[in-house]
Protein backbone atom coordinates (compact mmCIF):
# COMPACT_ATOMS: atom_id res chain seq x y z
CA UNK A 1 0.00 0.00 0.00
CA UNK A 2 1.38 3.34 -1.03
CA UNK A 3 1.72 5.99 1.98
CA UNK A 4 0.46 9.79 1.21
CA UNK A 5 1.47 12.85 3.90
CA UNK A 6 -0.93 15.77 3.94
CA UNK A 7 -0.05 18.92 5.28
CA UNK A 8 -2.90 21.45 5.87
CA UNK A 9 -3.96 23.62 8.47
CA UNK A 10 -7.81 23.62 7.62
CA UNK A 11 -8.60 19.71 9.08
CA UNK A 12 -12.38 19.70 6.74
CA UNK A 13 -9.37 19.61 3.55
CA UNK A 14 -7.54 17.17 5.83
CA UNK A 15 -10.58 14.66 6.46
CA UNK A 16 -11.75 15.07 2.72
CA UNK A 17 -8.37 14.16 1.22
CA UNK A 18 -7.74 11.68 3.86
CA UNK A 19 -11.23 9.90 2.50
CA UNK A 20 -10.22 10.20 -1.15
CA UNK A 21 -7.25 8.72 -0.79
CA UNK A 22 -8.28 6.36 1.60
CA UNK A 23 -10.87 5.04 -1.17
CA UNK A 24 -7.64 4.72 -3.86
CA UNK A 25 -6.22 2.22 -1.03
CA UNK A 26 -3.63 5.09 0.25
CA UNK A 27 -2.45 4.58 3.54
CA UNK A 28 -2.83 8.16 5.00
CA UNK A 29 -1.04 10.64 7.12
CA UNK A 30 -2.20 13.90 8.71
CA UNK A 31 -0.07 16.72 9.74
CA UNK A 32 -1.30 20.32 10.44
CA UNK A 33 1.61 22.60 9.94
CA UNK A 34 5.01 22.03 7.46
CA UNK A 35 7.37 21.50 11.08
CA UNK A 36 4.60 18.59 11.71
CA UNK A 37 5.22 16.89 8.09
CA UNK A 38 8.79 17.08 8.39
CA UNK A 39 8.85 15.17 11.97
CA UNK A 40 6.49 12.54 10.04
CA UNK A 41 8.24 12.21 7.25
CA UNK A 42 11.42 10.91 8.91
CA UNK A 43 9.56 9.09 10.92
CA UNK A 44 6.98 7.30 8.08
CA UNK A 45 9.10 7.69 4.78
CA UNK A 46 6.24 8.60 2.92
CA UNK A 47 5.85 7.92 -1.10
CA UNK A 48 4.43 11.10 -1.81
CA UNK A 49 3.85 14.83 0.59
CA UNK A 50 1.14 16.72 -0.59
CA UNK A 51 1.73 20.59 0.91
CA UNK A 52 -0.91 23.85 1.55
CA UNK A 53 1.16 26.84 1.01
CA UNK A 54 0.34 28.40 3.80
CA UNK A 55 0.22 27.09 7.16
CA UNK A 56 1.21 28.61 10.80
CA UNK A 57 4.15 27.43 12.34
CA UNK A 58 6.10 26.77 9.84
CA UNK A 59 4.19 26.94 6.02
CA UNK A 60 4.55 24.55 3.00
CA UNK A 61 7.31 26.48 1.06
CA UNK A 62 9.26 26.43 4.02
CA UNK A 63 8.72 22.80 4.73
CA UNK A 64 9.49 22.09 1.20
CA UNK A 65 12.79 23.76 1.27
CA UNK A 66 14.30 21.14 3.94
CA UNK A 67 12.72 18.57 2.94
CA UNK A 68 13.96 19.16 -0.30
CA UNK A 69 18.06 19.31 1.72
CA UNK A 70 17.72 16.21 3.67
CA UNK A 71 19.23 13.33 2.93
CA UNK A 72 16.92 11.44 4.10
CA UNK A 73 14.20 12.95 2.45
CA UNK A 74 14.87 14.83 -0.49
CA UNK A 75 14.31 11.99 -2.90
CA UNK A 76 10.55 11.98 -1.89
CA UNK A 77 8.17 13.81 -4.81
CA UNK A 78 6.74 16.71 -3.41
CA UNK A 79 3.19 18.64 -4.53
CA UNK A 80 1.92 21.76 -3.44
CA UNK A 81 -2.42 21.51 -3.70
CA UNK A 82 -3.38 25.03 -2.80
CA UNK A 83 -6.03 27.74 -2.92
CA UNK A 84 -6.83 29.14 -6.73
CA UNK A 85 -5.87 32.50 -6.10
CA UNK A 86 -2.57 32.38 -4.46
CA UNK A 87 -0.19 34.67 -6.52
CA UNK A 88 1.57 33.19 -9.15
CA UNK A 89 5.14 33.94 -8.08
CA UNK A 90 4.09 32.01 -5.18
CA UNK A 91 3.26 29.09 -7.19
CA UNK A 92 6.75 29.52 -9.35
CA UNK A 93 8.33 29.47 -5.31
CA UNK A 94 7.48 26.17 -4.81
CA UNK A 95 8.87 24.52 -7.86
CA UNK A 96 12.00 26.40 -7.48
CA UNK A 97 11.99 25.07 -3.90
CA UNK A 98 12.58 21.71 -5.64
CA UNK A 99 8.37 21.05 -5.68
CA UNK A 100 7.29 18.04 -8.29
CA UNK A 101 4.06 19.69 -9.36
CA UNK A 102 1.32 22.08 -8.34
CA UNK A 103 -2.53 21.57 -8.15
CA UNK A 104 -4.88 24.02 -7.28
CA UNK A 105 -8.42 23.98 -5.18
CA UNK A 106 -11.03 23.03 -6.27
CA UNK A 107 -9.51 19.44 -8.12
CA UNK A 108 -11.43 16.70 -10.01
CA UNK A 109 -10.53 13.56 -7.50
CA UNK A 110 -9.65 11.30 -9.80
CA UNK A 111 -7.52 13.75 -11.67
CA UNK A 112 -5.78 14.47 -8.54
CA UNK A 113 -5.33 10.79 -7.64
CA UNK A 114 -4.05 9.68 -11.31
CA UNK A 115 -1.42 12.76 -11.10
CA UNK A 116 -0.28 11.81 -7.87
CA UNK A 117 0.01 8.16 -9.31
CA UNK A 118 1.93 8.87 -11.97
CA UNK A 119 4.39 11.20 -9.90
CA UNK A 120 5.34 8.65 -7.79
CA UNK A 121 6.12 6.12 -10.56
CA UNK A 122 8.29 8.49 -11.79
CA UNK A 123 10.21 8.78 -8.70
CA UNK A 124 9.97 4.98 -8.34
CA UNK A 125 11.71 4.73 -11.78
CA UNK A 126 14.56 6.92 -10.46
CA UNK A 127 14.97 5.20 -7.80
CA UNK A 128 14.98 1.72 -9.81
CA UNK A 129 17.83 3.13 -12.07
CA UNK A 130 20.02 4.43 -9.51
CA UNK A 131 19.81 0.67 -7.39
CA UNK A 132 20.14 -1.22 -11.03
CA UNK A 133 23.55 1.35 -11.40
CA UNK A 134 24.80 0.64 -7.90
CA UNK A 135 24.00 -3.17 -8.55
CA UNK A 136 26.14 -3.37 -11.77
CA UNK A 137 29.04 -1.22 -10.68
CA UNK A 138 29.03 -3.64 -7.90
CA UNK A 139 28.85 -6.49 -10.19
CA UNK A 140 32.45 -5.29 -12.24
CA UNK A 141 34.21 -3.99 -8.80
CA UNK A 142 36.12 -7.44 -9.77
CA UNK A 143 36.95 -6.46 -12.89
CA UNK A 144 38.16 -3.28 -12.12
CA UNK A 145 40.66 -3.72 -9.51
CA UNK A 146 42.35 -6.23 -11.79
CA UNK A 147 42.04 -3.89 -14.76
CA UNK A 148 43.47 -0.59 -12.84
CA UNK A 149 46.32 -3.30 -11.89
CA UNK A 150 47.33 -3.67 -15.23
CA UNK A 151 47.12 -0.23 -16.32
CA UNK A 152 49.38 1.36 -13.61
CA UNK A 153 52.11 -1.57 -15.18
CA UNK A 154 52.13 0.36 -18.28
CA UNK A 155 52.39 3.73 -19.62
CA UNK A 156 48.78 4.46 -20.69
CA UNK A 157 47.91 4.42 -17.24
CA UNK A 158 46.46 7.95 -17.55
CA UNK A 159 44.16 7.42 -13.76
CA UNK A 160 41.05 7.16 -16.14
CA UNK A 161 37.66 5.68 -15.09
CA UNK A 162 36.97 2.32 -16.05
CA UNK A 163 33.63 1.99 -15.98
CA UNK A 164 30.86 4.58 -17.82
CA UNK A 165 29.58 6.18 -14.61
CA UNK A 166 25.33 6.03 -16.30
CA UNK A 167 25.74 2.69 -17.58
CA UNK A 168 28.34 1.04 -15.61
CA UNK A 169 29.38 -1.11 -18.28
CA UNK A 170 33.75 -1.05 -19.25
CA UNK A 171 34.00 2.35 -21.22
CA UNK A 172 34.26 1.30 -25.23
CA UNK A 173 37.99 2.52 -25.39
CA UNK A 174 38.76 0.52 -22.59
CA UNK A 175 37.43 -2.08 -23.73
CA UNK A 176 39.26 -2.74 -26.91
CA UNK A 177 42.75 -2.41 -25.31
CA UNK A 178 40.90 -5.35 -23.13
CA UNK A 179 40.12 -7.01 -26.96
CA UNK A 180 43.41 -6.37 -28.36
CA UNK A 181 45.21 -7.92 -25.07
CA UNK A 182 43.06 -11.13 -25.05
CA UNK A 183 43.93 -11.26 -29.01
CA UNK A 184 47.80 -11.21 -28.42
CA UNK A 185 46.93 -13.47 -25.71
CA UNK A 186 45.18 -16.10 -27.77
CA UNK A 187 48.23 -16.02 -30.39
CA UNK A 188 50.53 -16.54 -28.19
CA UNK A 189 49.37 -19.39 -26.08
CA UNK A 190 47.17 -20.77 -28.52
CA UNK A 191 43.94 -20.15 -26.98
CA UNK A 192 40.38 -19.20 -28.77
CA UNK A 193 38.88 -15.77 -28.15
CA UNK A 194 35.38 -14.52 -29.20
CA UNK A 195 33.46 -11.40 -29.59
CA UNK A 196 29.69 -10.73 -30.17
CA UNK A 197 28.24 -7.60 -30.80
CA UNK A 198 24.75 -7.32 -30.26
CA UNK A 199 23.02 -4.57 -32.29
CA UNK A 200 20.08 -2.89 -31.61
CA UNK A 201 17.67 -1.09 -34.42
CA UNK A 202 17.40 2.40 -34.01
CA UNK A 203 18.40 2.68 -29.96
CA UNK A 204 19.21 6.33 -30.61
CA UNK A 205 15.54 7.86 -31.63
CA UNK A 206 14.76 5.72 -28.30
CA UNK A 207 16.85 8.33 -26.62
CA UNK A 208 15.18 11.17 -28.66
CA UNK A 209 11.55 9.49 -28.15
CA UNK A 210 11.98 8.45 -24.51
CA UNK A 211 14.26 11.47 -22.83
CA UNK A 212 18.08 10.63 -21.10
CA UNK A 213 16.48 9.46 -17.95
CA UNK A 214 14.64 6.15 -19.23
CA UNK A 215 16.57 5.75 -22.16
CA UNK A 216 19.24 5.12 -19.46
CA UNK A 217 17.13 2.70 -17.74
CA UNK A 218 16.52 0.79 -20.60
CA UNK A 219 20.48 0.45 -21.41
CA UNK A 220 21.06 -0.40 -17.66
CA UNK A 221 18.19 -2.91 -18.06
CA UNK A 222 19.51 -4.86 -20.90
CA UNK A 223 23.47 -4.61 -19.54
CA UNK A 224 21.91 -6.09 -16.55
CA UNK A 225 19.97 -8.66 -18.22
CA UNK A 226 23.13 -9.58 -20.37
CA UNK A 227 25.49 -9.69 -17.35
CA UNK A 228 23.26 -12.45 -15.97
CA UNK A 229 23.68 -14.72 -19.05
CA UNK A 230 27.30 -14.69 -19.18
CA UNK A 231 30.32 -15.52 -17.14
CA UNK A 232 31.95 -13.58 -14.52
CA UNK A 233 34.98 -13.83 -16.88
CA UNK A 234 33.33 -12.18 -19.86
CA UNK A 235 33.41 -8.66 -20.33
CA UNK A 236 30.27 -5.75 -21.66
CA UNK A 237 30.36 -2.83 -23.13
CA UNK A 238 27.87 -0.50 -25.18
CA UNK A 239 29.37 2.09 -28.06
CA UNK A 240 26.93 4.51 -27.15
CA UNK A 241 25.33 4.36 -30.44
CA UNK A 242 22.95 0.92 -31.04
CA UNK A 243 25.40 -1.87 -29.70
CA UNK A 244 26.38 -3.63 -26.83
CA UNK A 245 29.77 -5.77 -26.90
CA UNK A 246 30.74 -8.75 -25.40
CA UNK A 247 34.17 -10.05 -24.86
CA UNK A 248 34.18 -13.95 -24.56
CA UNK A 249 37.88 -15.23 -23.55
CA UNK A 250 39.05 -19.06 -23.92
CA UNK A 251 35.75 -19.47 -25.87
CA UNK A 252 35.27 -20.93 -29.40
CA UNK A 253 33.64 -20.18 -32.24
CA UNK A 254 30.63 -23.11 -31.31
CA UNK A 255 30.93 -21.65 -27.60
CA UNK A 256 30.09 -17.71 -28.81
CA UNK A 257 27.28 -19.20 -31.15
CA UNK A 258 25.64 -20.96 -28.02
CA UNK A 259 25.81 -17.83 -25.98
CA UNK A 260 24.68 -15.52 -28.22
CA UNK A 261 21.44 -18.39 -28.75
CA UNK A 262 21.08 -18.28 -25.06
CA UNK A 263 20.83 -14.46 -24.63
CA UNK A 264 18.45 -14.30 -28.38
CA UNK A 265 15.90 -16.82 -27.16
CA UNK A 266 16.09 -14.93 -23.42
CA UNK A 267 15.54 -11.86 -25.14
CA UNK A 268 13.14 -12.02 -27.03
CA UNK A 269 10.70 -12.45 -24.53
CA UNK A 270 12.23 -9.76 -22.03
CA UNK A 271 10.43 -6.36 -21.81
CA UNK A 272 12.67 -3.65 -20.93
CA UNK A 273 10.15 -1.09 -20.20
CA UNK A 274 7.24 -1.65 -17.43
CA UNK A 275 3.35 -1.61 -18.60
CA UNK A 276 2.59 1.16 -15.95
CA UNK A 277 5.26 3.36 -17.15
CA UNK A 278 4.30 2.92 -20.75
CA UNK A 279 1.02 3.87 -19.95
CA UNK A 280 2.42 7.22 -18.46
CA UNK A 281 3.62 7.45 -22.00
CA UNK A 282 1.50 9.78 -24.30
CA UNK A 283 2.21 7.84 -27.69
CA UNK A 284 -0.06 6.02 -29.88
CA UNK A 285 -0.87 2.17 -28.47
CA UNK A 286 1.84 1.31 -32.15
CA UNK A 287 4.43 3.30 -30.82
CA UNK A 288 3.74 2.08 -26.90
CA UNK A 289 4.48 -1.73 -28.77
CA UNK A 290 7.26 -0.65 -30.73
CA UNK A 291 9.04 0.97 -27.51
CA UNK A 292 8.11 -2.40 -25.11
CA UNK A 293 9.60 -4.96 -28.03
CA UNK A 294 13.12 -3.56 -29.41
CA UNK A 295 14.24 -4.98 -32.59
CA UNK A 296 18.07 -6.37 -32.56
CA UNK A 297 20.16 -8.63 -34.23
CA UNK A 298 23.62 -10.70 -33.18
CA UNK A 299 26.96 -11.15 -34.82
CA UNK A 300 29.57 -13.53 -34.04
CA UNK A 301 33.77 -13.44 -34.60
CA UNK A 302 36.30 -15.89 -33.30
CA UNK A 303 40.11 -16.00 -32.82
CA UNK A 304 41.55 -19.40 -33.35
CA UNK A 305 44.30 -21.49 -34.51
CA UNK A 306 43.55 -21.42 -37.62
CA UNK A 307 41.97 -17.70 -38.58
CA UNK A 308 44.35 -15.25 -39.77
CA UNK A 309 42.69 -12.36 -37.58
CA UNK A 310 45.28 -10.70 -35.34
CA UNK A 311 43.81 -7.37 -35.33
CA UNK A 312 41.55 -5.66 -32.90
CA UNK A 313 39.37 -3.87 -36.09
CA UNK A 314 39.25 -7.18 -37.76
CA UNK A 315 37.47 -8.92 -35.38
CA UNK A 316 34.56 -5.92 -34.82
CA UNK A 317 34.35 -6.15 -38.12
CA UNK A 318 34.21 -9.61 -38.67
CA UNK A 319 31.66 -9.83 -35.73
CA UNK A 320 29.88 -6.77 -37.11
CA UNK A 321 29.38 -8.14 -40.78
CA UNK A 322 27.58 -11.23 -39.03
CA UNK A 323 24.65 -9.13 -37.34
CA UNK A 324 22.36 -10.66 -39.94
CA UNK A 325 23.04 -14.15 -38.84
CA UNK A 326 21.18 -13.90 -35.35
CA UNK A 327 18.49 -11.45 -36.17
CA UNK A 328 15.24 -11.33 -33.87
Amino acid sequence: MQKILIADDNEEMLDTLSRIFGLYNFEVITALNGKEAIELTEVEKPDIIILDGMMPVMDGFEACQILKKQESTKEIPVIFLTANFMELRDRIKGLELGADDYLLKPFNSKELVARLKSIIKRAETTRKIKEENRQLINKNSLFEAELKELLEKTETANQLPVFDATTGLYKFELFKDQVEKEIHRSVRFKNNVSLIVINYENLNKLEELLGKQLFNYIIIKIANFILNKIRNIDLVSFDDLNSFYLLLPQTDSKGAESTALKIKNAMNVEGYIDEEILNTLKFSKKKLSDISKLKFSIGIASVNQSDSITKVDDLFSTAERGLSNFRD
